[in-house]
């Protein structure tokens, strides 16, 4: 038997069928374009992330059965917090509201004049921003308050393949309304929305389910669609960087997983629920029964590459594949997508310090890389501090796959950095797939690609002390940055079409 893992992204998807060994059977991926329509507006096309979802599993079915080892069970990894409203047919009614879309910071701070931060997220698990999904809904126009309901990406798939609009508990977790506790919807929030956004209800969100059980078997007409058996069973996946984690082999107080892609996060796992970490802004979820949670990241990783590449007018192979070699004196926040995990702050900015008339773009592109570092032991030292065991710390996506840049995170970061294959979220959607059938799901975790990254001795004081001054750069600057959130003119600017093409470096 074989197993399929589809990963769901914000630039693109993936679907990559396994042998329980681990060996790829076939593959196949499809590029999405990220819409900017309006200022605090980013948005996917609906029915193009289905038809590149439905065609890439076609095709990469198609060459497990060509190696005589059908698929016979699939699971999601699933892009965080987007959401789209659907109608009474489960057809999308407008564009998916993705993670970064602001659309949902004022129903944010409504909800939290309400009920307190500290209490939604001790119902949640998750901090009080706006990018949860909970609070684009809360947003929206008569097209979401109209809605028949409000489906994520991987329940809304699950659905239209099954009829039964499944969630996995990761993700659900990500909606902002998921009591984690308990793994069902919170009645206090949604009580919390009666007056403000009535439309909130439970009948119109899917089933919660733990991460490897089977939501159902396919109907006649999907499975036509994408060339699979009637029989082969759709299995509750995973949020994006749970199933990165699973398939990067994380284990708790052993290895943690930093995913590089187009934000940047660290997963760390706990037995249970960890304690004591409402301060951190932490997000903890469970994914299944027995295993929990906690990440932490950047919203802006790859998505600064990019930006800076396009600034220079380059590609980010080549901008970032030929950095300087030497640590330069300077310091980059990358909070062009509001700040990190710490701080959960909307209203960041990012900084660029220590600019000279010598300055130059290979030092520029090490600070960029850098900053991913910086941001990566700030959260680690907030894990160790409050008695959570990160270990060792792998690291996958894309943007794991380049030396000089993996090299530069290492030396900010002050700890080893060991690349395991790119494909992690795919391979963990895999294993949840491999477990709804009973298999063992051991030979599909990613095999490392390469050794480890190991922080260079004679730059130990130095980035020691980058370290201390990036975190103070931040504190000193977000006053101004709160002024420049609210510009006097604040009117977007955008290309002729209304939208900017991104990719995941």
């Amino acid at each position: 038997m074989s197993v399929l893992g589809l990963d769901l992204g914000t630039s693109g998807v993936r679907a990559v069928a396994f042998a329980l060994d681990g060996r790829v059977l076939g593959s196949a991926s499809a590029s999405l374009e990220l819409h900017r329509p309006a200022r605090d507006r980013v948005e996917l096309d609906a029915a193009a992330l289905i038809v590149a979802a439905e065609s890439v599993v076609r095709t990469a079915a198609a060459s497990a059965a060509d190696a005589d080892d059908p698929v016979e069970a699939l699971a999601l990894s699933v892009l965080g917090e987007a959401v789209v409203p659907i109608d009474g047919t489960g057809a999308p009614l407008a564009p998916v509201a993705v993670s970064m879309d602001a659309r949902g910071h004022g129903a944010a701070a409504a909800l939290g004049e309400r009920i307190g931060g500290e209490r939604f997220a001790a119902i949640t698990g998750q901090p009080l921003h706006g990018m949860f999904s909970v609070f684009k809904i809360a947003a929206g126009d008569e097209r979401w308050r109209d809605a028949a309901g409000y489906r994520c990406m991987g329940d809304l798939l699950a659905e239209r393949w099954t009829g039964t609009a499944g969630i996995d508990l990761s993700q659900a977790a990500r909606t902002g309304l998921l009591d984690v506790a308990t793994g069902r919807w919170s009645t206090e929030l949604l009580d919390a929305f009666a007056d403000t956004a009535p439309w909130i209800a439970e009948s119109r969100l899917p089933v919660p389910v733990p991460g490897g059980q089977a939501i159902g078997t396919l109907t006649e007409a999907a499975a036509e669609q994408l060339g699979l058996a009637r029989d082969v069973l759709v299995v509750a996946g995973a949020h994006d960087q749970a199933a990165a984690f699973l398939g990067a082999g994380g284990v708790a107080g052993i290895r943690s997983v930093i995913a590089f892609g187009s934000s940047d996060c660290l997963t760390v796992a706990t037995a249970s629920r960890p304690v004591g970490l409402g301060s951190t802004g932490f997000a903890s979820y469970r994914i299944d029964d027995d295993r929990w949670i906690t990440l932490a990241g950047t919203a802006a990783g790859g998505w600064a590459l990019q930006w800076f590449a396009g600034i220079v007018g380059s590609t980010v192979g080549e901008v970032f594949g030929a950095l300087s070699p030497h640590p330069p004196a300077l310091l980059l926040l990358p909070y062009l997508a509001g700040s990190g995990t710490l701080d959960n702050d909307p209203q960041a900015r990012g900084v660029l310090h220590g600019l000279t008339l010598e300055t130059t773009v290979p030092e520029i592109a090490r600070a960029v890389a850098e900053s991913a570092g910086f941001e990566f032991r700030t959260i680690v030292d907030a894990f160790t501090a409050h008695g959570v065991d990160t270990g060792d710390l792998v690291v996958t996506g894309s943007g794991a796959e380049n030396t000089e840049a993996l090299q530069a995170r290492a030396d900010a970061t002050g700890l080893p950095l060991t690349p395991v294959t790119p494909d992690a979220s795919a391979r963990g959607a895999a294993v949840l797939a491999a477990t709804a059938l009973g298999a063992d799901p051991a030979g599909l975790l990613a095999p490392i690609t390469a050794s480890a990254a190991v922080p260079i001795a004679e730059h130990a004081d130095w980035y020691a002390r980058q370290r201390r001054a990036y975190r103070d750069l931040y504190l000193v600057t977000r006053d101004i940055a709160a002024h420049l959130a609210a510009p006097a003119d604040a009117s977007d600017h955008r290309n002729e079409s209304g939208h900017q093409k991104e990719n995941t470096p």
